[in-house]
Parts: structure tokens; C-alpha cells; sequence
């Protein structure tokens, strides 16, 4: 939430003090250091701030690390061949004068738009950058921005102008203005303005994905919070799950609430001749002792005044507009380990309706009258044994399909409600019978069912749909204490479509010597696996080899340590985790018994169960 609690030390100059030269005598490095206040014999011990020319702030340093406050107006980084003023080029002046020691190096781990403010890390040595590096990209890193954004958004007024439902995804906008999510694929175009669309598809050609070379669009999710409303204007606290350029102002400028003052992504005021967007804490592991540290910066005091509340929601609120009952931290210094409070999540409108509605007689043709041995052998066994339920008990089946697991259970006197983005699915399940089924969002679950739950299970569905931070919450919202959620998916490490593929290996026979042709050994390829990513696969391959229509849909790829701290986030505890192999067994021939240990040995599915923590 935004911080405006005072930072140790005295605070950063006003704005008509002299950028980049607070009151101290001249020293002969290019930092200037604030003198301390009088005071107690503590005070006398406390730290000096440090200030940068170009009023940049450093927060925190150590012989690994640099942290700095970035002001609204300073580039990041200069472009190649530009002579800005900018961060970096001060962070590396201010080492090297300390260092005092040529060849001192410094590396840059991410950037902030140039009208943006708030906190930067640097690396100081090799180590620390390519640690930090590797944070940022598998999303470990916690980041949260204040926003100002025309508009009020409040609970009884919806965000506007949600683009409407197109073929393929469209992009998920939150419809309740409290709180919610933003979804789509971003694309940069030429003139290096952002824009969202709901499938990679739809980039127009000769666009490409921010920070990129020609590569499709990319998968963006942000989540707000509202703070505060009034005068017109709503303030947000943000959190990125992922960390694309201009994701923050173009996510809030396609639902309309641009953020105050970004003239470039369509606002219409600029009060403050700047762009009313501040990155005010930042967290991560720290790359010499794996500790997590966490950052904060005050949100400007700008920032409020543009945001009058009526007195009854005045009340409910702290002198800072933070909510009472989460205050803000004491200060930008590292923190105790803490896992990121989940972000209440409003309605999407879903990916998954559109990517699995037009799917839905293919997938109902595949288990229903042909069956599925998979299914049938492997994930339904393997599922109903880790749910362990009891006649009587609840059971909630997100994403259900066509009910399959819902009229296993009924059978056992289970009883059963099914919740799926697909009205042609829901269809199938309620001609089918065995519980309740009503079409509803995953990521939402609390507007179309009631809890509690004795458990919950998600089959082979959570890969397709994102975020998945927002479906474990969602569903650990209506788990009863001690309530048990089963997922299963295809296995990440083995089993992630397009990165993964069988192959065959033998070994040459050793020269001058004759022997028995060596047995070739199966294995599985893997070229890639802890980067997240996105990608549209066709779900019928063998008909659309033979010319039929590809039926298609999006799967999300996330490395297991993203589904953990995923759950962990939602409140979630893992108390299982089983790698399940295919039972297949190969036509009689010379390879068939390496195809069937191979397949025996390399996990095809991933079930995990979860426990909420109760009486």
C-alpha cells in the first residue's frame, strides 16, 4: 500500500531546494551527504542520507548491492549514444569515488520508465548481478507502485469499457473496482507505445514484444488495489507479477483509468507535470546471504492531495490513506522474510471461456465416448485417493469439464458442485447429472458458489488458466479449515508443450571390437523449463495433420517453484506431491520395451495437494 511514513534521518529536500545539492558542505566526491540533526547520543550514531546529483537517494548499500530512489524526470539507463543524464551513469560515478579503485563496474538489473519515481537495485559485483538477474526473471522479486488514475473506481462503479469478447482470449479486465486483476499480451509498436491484445496472434505484423526482437506478444498480469477515491481520481496500489515495459500504464489505460498525468497513454489532466505512477517498495533475496530484504520509498505527499476522501472514508483510513488495519512499514530499510499479502481478486472476463468453449464437443467426444486411458487409469485413480473424501462431505471441481470426477464422487455419496468458464461444458456435466454445475470464473469462484468446502480439485485445467495466484485464492477462500485442494497437471520439468520431446540415443560400438549393436535408449528433451511463458497448442493434432480444422487453446508454462510459492501465497500448505508416469504400453516390436521403461520412468503428470491451515 502507499507509504508515506518518514524515512530515517531527514527527510529529502523540498522542491524548491536546489536539485541534487541538499544544505552540506561541499566534500570532494561527487556525493552529497545530509548532516545529521541534533539530538540524543543515538542520533549522533545514526547513518547519514546520501544523495546523488539529480536528487536520487540512496536507500541502502553494501559491498554487493546499491539501492536507490529514483525521482520522476531521470532516465534509468541512456539510450546508446545519448548523453543524458540518467541513474545509472551517477550510481557508477558514486561507486567508482568511493571504490576509488579504475575498472570498478556496475550492472543494471532493471529500469523504471523515465516520468516513473521510486526504488532501483544495482549490482555491485558479477556474482550479485547475475543472482539478482535470475530474481527478477522467475518473479521472485516483489515490486508494489502507487497510482493516481483518473476515475473513481468504486465498489458500485465498474471499470469501464472492458473490451468486449472476440475469437480466441480477450483481454481479462477486472469488472469490480475495488480490487482485481488486468490480463493480456502486450506489443510495442514502432513508435514505442505498448498495446494490449488478447492473443499472441493478434500482434499486427511488424509489432514486436516490449524489450524484445521480433518475438510474439508477451504474457502481462497486474494486480490493484484501491486506496483511496475521491476528487475524481482513484489511487491504486499495484503489484506486477510480471515485469513488462509501460506494463503498469498501458494495463490501466485499456480499461480506461489511465494513470494521472501519462498524456502518452491517453490521460487527460497533468497536474503535477508528471507521471503520478511511484515504485514504492521492493523486495527480494539478497545475493551474498539468500536473506530477504525489503525497501521501501514514501509516496509523494503529491500524491494524496490529488485524492480527496469524503470524511465517512476518511475514517477508514490512517493520515497516510493506507487502510488501518495494514499501516505501512517504519521506514526503507531491509524487512523480516515475508510473503506478499494475496491480492483480493475481482471478476475477469475469462480466458478460459473463449480459449475452452470453442474446444468443448472435441473434449466432450474425447472422454465421453472414446474415453481417455489417462484419464481413466492414471489422473482419476490417483485424484480420488489424494482427496480422500467421505459420503456426505463437499467437494468443489474447478474447472470440471463435463463432470467426470464429480459423478465418480457422487457415486460415493459425495457431494458435488462443478464450476466451469465453458457454458457447452457446463452443459454436458448438468445432461450428465452428478452434482451442481454452474459456469462461472476460476479466478472468481466466490460470485457463482457458496463454501465452505470440505475440498477442492482442479484436473488437468490450472495449466490453461491465469493467473493462477488468483484460482488458489479463490479457492482457499472457500475451503473450510482443514480443507484439502487436489491439483493435477502435466508434469512442468517433462511435459511442457514445445519445450519438451522424446528422442533416441546409442551408443557407438568401441573400434576393433565386434559387438552386438548397442540398445538405443529413449530420453526426453528438455530445452527450457524456468522461464514462464505461453503458448497456443493444438489439442487435436492428428486430425489436423489430415486436414480438419485445428482445434486449439492456450497453456501456460510455470516452473513447480512458481505453482509452490503460488500456493504459499493463497494461504495454501503443501502435504503432497506425486509424479505420475503413463500406464501406456508400446505395440509389440524392437524399441517397445525401451518405450515402455522410458515411459515408466519420466513422469507425464504432477498432482499436488494442499491443506488450509485450521482447527
Amino acid at each position: 500500500m502507499p507509504d508515506r511514513t518518514p524515512s530515517r534521518g531527514p527527510r529529502r529536500p523540498s522542491r524548491h531546494a536546489p536539485k541534487g545539492k541538499p544544505a552540506a558542505a561541499p566534500v570532494p566526491s561527487r556525493t552529497k551527504s545530509k548532516p545529521r540533526p541534533a539530538g540524543d547520543a543515538s542520533e549522533k550514531h545514526a547513518p547519514r542520507e546520501i544523495w546523488l546529483p539529480g536528487a536520487i537517494r540512496v536507500v541502502h548499500k553494501d559491498e554487493h548491492l546499491i539501492v536507490v530512489d529514483k525521482p520522476a524526470g531521470l532516465l534509468s539507463v541512456a539510450p546508446p549514444d545519448h548523453a543524458s543524464r540518467n541513474v545509472f551513469d551517477e550510481v557508477k560515478a558514486h561507486v567508482r569515488d568511493r571504490a576509488r579503485k579504475r575498472g570498478t563496474r556496475v550492472w543494471v538489473i532493471h529500469r523504471l520508465d523515465k516520468e516513473v519515481s521510486g526504488l532501483m537495485v544495482f549490482a555491485k559485483t558479477e556474482k550479485a548481478y547475475m543472482v539478482l538477474k535470475e530474481e527478477f526473471r522467475a518473479r521472485r522479486v516483489h515490486r508494489l507502485y502507487a497510482a493516481v488514475v483518473e476515475g473513481e473506481m468504486r465498489p458500485d462503479i465498474p471499470a469501464s469499457s472492458t473490451p468486449e469478447a472476440t475469437t480466441g482470449r480477450r483481454l481479462a479486465a477486472t469488472r469490480q473496482a475495488h480490487a482485481g486483476s488486468i490480463q493480456s499480451f502486450l506489443y510495442e509498436d514502432a513508435r514505442g507505445l505498448v498495446h494490449t491484445c488478447d492473443s499472441p496472434a493478434k500482434a499486427p505484423r511488424g509489432s514486436f514484444e516490449p524489450e524484445s526482437d521480433d518475438t510474439p506478444a508477451r504474457l502481462a498480469v497486474t494486480h490493484w488495489q484501491v486506496q483511496r477515491v475521491g476528487s475524481g481520481r482513484t489511487m491504486l496500489q499495484v503489484r506486477l507479477e510480471t515485469g513488462r515495459k509501460h506494463q503498469i500504464r498501458a494495463h490501466l489505460a485499456s480499461i480506461k483509468r489511465p494513470i494521472v498525468g501519462d498524456r502518452r497513454y491517453g490521460a487527460a489532466t497533468d497536474p503535477l507535470s508528471r507521471v503520478c505512477l511511484h515504485a514504492f517498495e521492493l523486495g527480494f533475496a539478497h545475493p551474498a546471504t539468500g536473506e530477504s530484504v525489503r525497501y521501501r520509498s514514501p509516496t509523494p505527499g503529491s500524491f494524496f492531495g490529488l485524492v480527496e476522501e469524503s470524511p465517512r472514508r476518511r475514517e477508514m483510513h490512517g493520515h497516510d490513506g493506507a487502510p488501518v488495519e495494514h499501516p505501512p512499514d517504519a521506514a526503507p530499510s531491509p524487512a523480516p522474510p515475508r510473503t506478499s499479502p494475496p491480492t483480493p481478486v475481482a471478476a475477469h472476463a475469462s480466458p478460459t471461456s473463449s480459449s475452452w468453449d470453442h474446444v468443448a464437443e472435441w473434449y466432450d467426444d474425447l472422454l465421453e465416448d472414446r474415453g481417455s486411458d489417462h484419464h481413466e487409469n492414471v489422473i482419476l485413480p490417483g485424484t480420488l485417493r489424494l482427496l480422500a473424501l467421505q459420503p456426505g462431505q463437499r467437494l468443489l471441481d474447478v474447472a470440471c469439464g463435463q463432470g467426470v470426477l464429480c459423478r465418480r464422487l457422487a457415486a460415493q455419496g459425495v457431494q458435488c458442485t462443478g464450476v466451469d468458464a465453458s457454458p457447452k461444458l457446463v452443459q454436458a456435466a448438468q445432461r450428465a447429472g452428478g452434482g451442481e454445475f454452474v459456469v462461472g470464473d476460476a479466478r472468481d469462484l466466490g460470485r457463482v458458489v457458496q463454501g465452505p468446502f470440505d475440498a477442492a480439485a482442479c484436473v488437468m485445467a490450472l495449466m490453461n488458466i491465469e493467473p493462477v495466484s488468483s484460482v488458489l485464492q479463490s479457492i482457499a477462500n472457500l475451503l473450510a479449515p482443514g480443507g484439502r485442494f487436489v491439483a493435477v497437471i502435466l508434469h512442468p520439468a517433462f511435459r511442457a508443450p514445445g519445450q519438451t520431446s522424446w528422442e533416441w540415443d546409442s551408443s557407438p560400438a568401441r573400434p576393433g571390437r565386434v559387438t552386438k549393436p548397442p540398445t538405443p535408449k529413449q530420453f526426453r528433451r528438455v530445452d527450457g523449463y524456468l522461464s514462464l511463458g505461453q503458448r497456443e497448442i493444438v489439442m487435436n493434432p492428428g486430425a489436423a495433420a489430415h486436414g480438419k480444422d485445428a482445434v486449439t487453446t492456450i497453456t501456460y508454462h510455470r516452473p513447480i517453484q512458481h505453482y509452490v510459492k503460488s500456493f504459499a501465497q493463497a494461504g495454501l500448505l503443501l502435504d503432497a506431491l506425486e509424479e505420475w508416469a503413463s500406464l501406456r504400453t508400446s505395440q509389440p516390436g524392437p524399441r517397445a520395451a525401451e518405450e515402455n521403461r522410458a515411459r515408466r520412468e519420466i513422469p507425464m503428470f504432477l498432482a499436488l495437494r494442499a491443506l488450509k491451515p485450521g482447527a
